[in-house]
């Protein structure tokens, strides 16, 4: 098993989908297409393999800055960096050796992954990437998915035809990515029990056994077989955007959506607010849990507007409050009808989503505290307590403050 300690440390990161999908960003022939996640385009629309390849004379993101991406991650507050580097569609942001279908063959002829590599070590963000092993829809052997891409021309592999795709493309690209960039952790995908057909025991353990010898302490997530993670995966992804009430035994995470769809969608103003997504990262970690919150890019690489305002309201919060975050393990009260709490040594903190500024709150889980301190703004507060329950006196300035935080020791 590899070291998760950064990993649980961090507590955030930011996960991003960008490929061929972003630049008709949810619109195909001037229609909306029929699955709520644009990167779903090819098997949604059934898009004929040529036709969708021809997105690739497209794909020349001129805007795109690696630097100013991380930046905008470390600036929320962030400690850790994922990104597509190739998702179902089989298209590759690096110049791979195993496939011509890369960004290389297209306007862009960047290394787009060396350059975020770059981009985080510079900013101490570790890397990370979100590699799709099961399915691939470029008709090199990879799975098809089956709810829409039974048909003529997508039609599920052999297994000699996806034992071909996973010793040619799968295992040969997962090692090329080791190689040059040297990512802290994969994050790999399925979630049905269409995936375990073709995902045997054996080729499961085969690609585990080829990252734990080229880079023992890189992190592999469960989704690599979300109905049965092998014991020896290092963290627990839960579902999209699945926020659950109670931890796990290993280090885990969710993965959730600044609006609904992952990748750029030009119809999708469903934004979640600053707000919310803040009570989502602490309600994690309150459980010992991280938080990895999606970014789609637009075609030409650039970060919406709502995304980068979000982003950088998360940072205001993080920059007064990130100590009751950042190396904190699930709280005595965990979440509840106020909030919730985060601890890290004899330390807690109380995350107060819900309360009524000028009332007093009761904590039954606490009862032996010597000082109770605002984060943001140091203004010490007065408090009663019994052997039960500790009461603390809110006053009526916390009503300004977005989600204050009080820490008591």
């Amino acid at each position: 098993m590899a070291d998760t300690r950064w990993y649980t440390e961090a507590r955030f990161g930011m996960f991003i989908h960008w490929g061929l999908y972003s630049n008709p960003g949810g619109i195909w022939k001037g229609e909306k297409t029929s699955h709520p996640y644009s990167e779903w385009l090819q098997a949604s629309e059934q898009v004929p393999r040529e036709e969708y390849r021809a997105l690739m004379n497209d794909f020349n993101p001129q805007s795109f800055n690696a630097e100013e991406w991380i930046k905008e991650a470390a600036n929320a507050g962030m400690r850790y960096f994922l990104i597509t580097a190739k998702h179902h569609e089989g298209f590759c942001l690096w110049p791979t050796k195993a496939s011509g279908y890369n960004v290389m063959e297209t306007p862009c002829k960047r290394d787009l992954l060396g350059e975020l590599t770059e981009a985080c070590k510079k900013y101490d963000i570790k890397i990370g990437f979100y590699y799709s092993h099961w399915l691939d829809w470029d008709g090199t052997g990879g799975e098809v998915d089956f709810a829409y891409m039974e048909n003529d021309e997508y039609v599920h592999p052999s297994d000699e035809e996806y034992q071909a795709y996973w010793e040619n493309k799968c295992l040969a690209q997962v090692s090329e990515l080791i190689d040059a960039y040297d990512p802290t952790f994969f994050w790999f995908d399925t979630w049905s029990e269409d995936a375990f057909e073709k995902l045997t025991d054996e080729r499961l353990n085969q690609l585990i056994g080829l990252i734990r010898e080229k880079s023992p302490d890189c992190l592999i997530n469960s989704r690599i077989n979300f109905k049965n993670p092998p014991d020896d995966v290092d963290y627990i992804s839960t579902n999209d955007n699945q926020f659950p009430d109670q931890g796990f035994d290993k280090p885990w995470e969710t993965s959730g959506t600044l609006n609904h769809s992952w990748a750029y969608h030009k119809l999708d103003f469903d934004w979640k607010s600053t707000e919310q997504l803040l009570r989502y990262l602490i309600g994690n970690a309150a459980l010992g849990g991280n938080y990895q919150l999606n970014v789609g890019p637009t075609g030409d690489g650039l970060f919406q507007p709502a995304a980068i305002k979000r982003l950088r309201e998360i940072g205001s919060w993080m920059a007064v409050n990130s100590e009751s975050i950042y190396g904190t393990e699930a709280g005595p009260t965990g979440k509840t009808s106020w909030g919730a709490s985060t601890q890290k040594g004899d330390v807690v903190y109380l995350h107060l989503c819900d309360v009524q500024a000028g009332m007093a709150l009761r904590v039954e889980e606490l009862s032996s505290v010597n000082h109770i301190t605002v984060l943001e703004t140091g203004e010490q507060l007065t408090f009663t307590q019994d052997e039960n329950a500790l009461w603390v006196n809110l006053p009526k300035g916390l009503s300004g403050l977005q989600i204050p935080v009080l820490k008591l020791v």
